[in-house]
């Protein structure tokens, strides 16, 4: 696929959240022109098993990021757990041991994705507890990106995309069976605009 235009989907989740995933990826067609990044608050050592379980499910390939790998369409990386991830231009992942806070960090994660790639991008915030992913949701939606958050009815926690509604950093509000579509409708629109 060609890389030198792509759409970047930005996705956060936690409580809940991989039964989100999963219903988000495996209805994603590959033929999209997007390069998925995505963060679910986990420990380490399960986000190599949760990037296994998505590559089943997936036309995508996904697998663990790896410091210095670099994002390309029709792949999703996932942050590994215990790790704050960015995105620099190009696509480079930068890896950064988690100090504090839920991690990997939704919101490190989105800031960089909307610096590197302003209108390109897509915000995705999933079912999950607490506030993470508002203040990065935030970035996307200033640059011009489009941002999505899972509604109460379909989340195992409202916490997140309650609180990103909230702060009026979310576009769209839908159902986790209705996401990938509108991804999809979404993808042309930032592409044109992006």
């Amino acid at each position: 696929m060609n890389n030198s235009k792509f759409v970047v989907v930005a996705i956060g989740a936690s409580a809940g959240g991989p039964k989100a995933l999963v219903s988000v990826l495996s209805k994603l067609p590959l033929t999209l022109p997007v390069a998925i990044v995505l963060c679910q608050h986990m420990p380490d050592g399960f986000t190599k098993a949760l990037a296994e379980r998505l590559a089943d499910v997936s036309d995508f390939k996904v697998r663990e990021a790896c410091d210095g790998s670099v994002l390309s369409a029709g792949e999703a990386l996932v942050a590994p757990g215990g790790y704050n991830i960015t995105i620099s231009a190009g696509g480079r992942v930068n890896l950064q041991r988690a100090n504090q806070g839920p991690s990997p960090s939704i919101d490190v994660m989105m800031k960089s994705v909307a610096h590197a790639y302003g209108a390109r991008t897509i915000g995705v915030l999933l079912t999950g507890m607490l506030r993470d992913g508002v203040q990065g949701m935030k970035a996307i939606k200033n640059r011009g990106g489009v941002t999505i958050v899972q509604d109460e009815a379909s989340s195992v926690v409202y916490g997140m995309p309650k609180a990103a509604l909230e702060a009026g950093a979310a576009d769209i509000v839908a159902n986790i069976s209705e996401i990938p579509q509108r991804i999809a409708t979404a993808v042309p629109e930032v592409l044109s605009g992006g």
